[in-house]
């Protein structure tokens, strides 16, 4: 289409002005979306979330440490030096030490119930990164959608900006030989001043759209996107049409990342209060003593234990706020789920709206308005219409096509949004 022509014009003649887009790279939207999915660094970087988890949970596993002390160590001999034989050869006679082997022992089965607490805190990273790849998809093919958008809105601009430029031309040739006044020809130089206008702002809107988007992508700061077109917008309605809003409702409460992270959440809070009342349990060091030459015995050998005994501290505070802490995330799990229903239920809306005034206006028409605004603009050199009729005309035929595209963008966000909200690929 001429649009298209225009914009790819406009782009050849842009890129040699601006140094930092210099490499032009074009994609099909399932081809983006894989390179999305294989070079995002927030999604790389909160992939690592669950290995992460995955290693505390093997620091769990592990038992404490056995603890070697050796002490008592006589450093010179004196008079009052019991007689005590060398340990070997010559070597540390009449001299005393001791050593200690102890070893932790966990009780109340806290060592279970810590890798228990670890392993839901995996499943909490697992969902917490669903919740974020899920999320970033959806703010991904809304820009993505707003890109598009812009380009088709671009094309349109500067295929009316060449019209505009062609007829004020013939203008100033029959200002030239008196054929019309020069307040005819200034009105037709303000609608090119505001169509330049326009596709300035277009152009920074796009610009946006492109810096986030390669962001989003990994990409470097040289290159400039162009996207192609989406799948047929009737195809993806008529898919959409078919999903109720129950079902979708029936979906979210079932796959949502986000409510499933509130429901791993309070598991984890779970485990944590079971962590905390085993706390109140004090833990037992069993020791063994090796004493020479310290006592009444030249070799002591001997065991021992230890433990606290649990007077004054019993892990009060630690266990309320356990619970504390179970109840709060009862109550965010049900706000969850009261959020997302009632997000579904405004987005569902929405896009039916979005959809409705899709199916309302006539694509056989917009197809024709290319040739329809040349045609006005002979006409109205022609002079068979009035300045005023021309004006008018134009500015109902741009704002048409742009209702148009800004209805197959909301289609395109709200489907974004609604894949988000029920976890799943409508």
């Amino acid at each position: 289409m001429k649009r298209v022509l225009f914009l790819f014009l406009y782009l050849a003649a842009m890129l040699p002005v601006a140094e930092a887009q210099t490499d032009t790279v074009r994609y099909a939207l399932p081809d983006a979306e894989k390179v999305f999915l294989e070079n995002n660094l927030s999604l790389l970087a909160g992939k690592l979330e669950i290995p992460i988890v995955e290693a505390k949970i093997l620091q769990a596993r592990a038992w404490p440490n056995p603890n070697l002390s050796i002490g008592d160590i006589q450093f010179y001999t004196n008079g009052t030096t019991a007689s005590a034989p060398p340990l070997f050869g010559n070597f540390w006679r009449d001299r005393t030490f001791s050593a200690q082997l102890e070893q932790l022992i966990y009780t109340a089965r806290k060592r279970k119930k810590n890798i228990d607490l670890e392993s839901r805190n995996k499943d909490l990273a697992a969902s917490n990164f669903m919740d974020l790849l899920q999320s970033l998809k959806a703010d991904f093919r809304q820009t993505e959608a707003s890109l598009l958008y812009l380009q088709q809105i671009q094309g349109d601009q500067l295929f009316q900006l060449g019209v505009v430029n062609t007829l004020l031309r013939a203008q100033e040739a029959m200002l030239k030989q008196g054929n019309i006044s020069q307040t005819e020809m200034y009105r037709i130089k303000a609608l090119q001043i505001s169509l330049h206008s326009d596709i300035n702002e277009t152009h920074e809107d796009l610009t946006a759209q492109q810096e986030h988007l390669k962001n989003l992508l990994a990409l470097n700061s040289n290159v400039y996107l162009v996207l192609n077109d989406p799948i047929p917008t009737s195809d993806m309605v008529t898919e959409l049409e078919q999903h109720p809003l129950q079902e979708l409702l029936t979906q979210a409460t079932q796959h949502n990342a986000g409510i499933m992270a509130a429901q791993q959440q309070k598991q984890v809070s779970v485990a944590a209060l079971t962590v905390e009342k085993a706390n109140r349990v004090p833990d037992l060091s069993l020791n063994v003593n090796y004493d020479r030459a310290g006592n009444d015995q030249l070799n002591f050998m001997g065991a021992g234990v230890s433990m606290d005994l649990p007077f004054f501290n019993r892990n009060k505070g630690n266990i309320k706020a356990a619970q504390l802490a179970v109840q709060q995330s009862d109550l965010l799990e049900k706000n969850k789920i009261t959020e997302v229903n009632n997000a579904v239920v405004k987005e569902w809306t929405d896009l039916h709206k979005a959809i409705g005034l899709y199916e309302s206006i006539d694509t056989d028409y917009l197809d024709k308005l290319d040739t329809m605004v040349e045609g006005i603009s002979r006409n109205f050199v022609s002079r068979n219409i009035s300045l005023l009729e021309f004006l008018d005309f134009f500015s109902s035929f741009r704002d048409s096509r742009q209702q148009y595209y800004a209805a197959i963008r909301n289609i395109s966000m709200k489907k974004a949004t609604l894949n988000y909200l029920t976890g799943t690929e409508l």
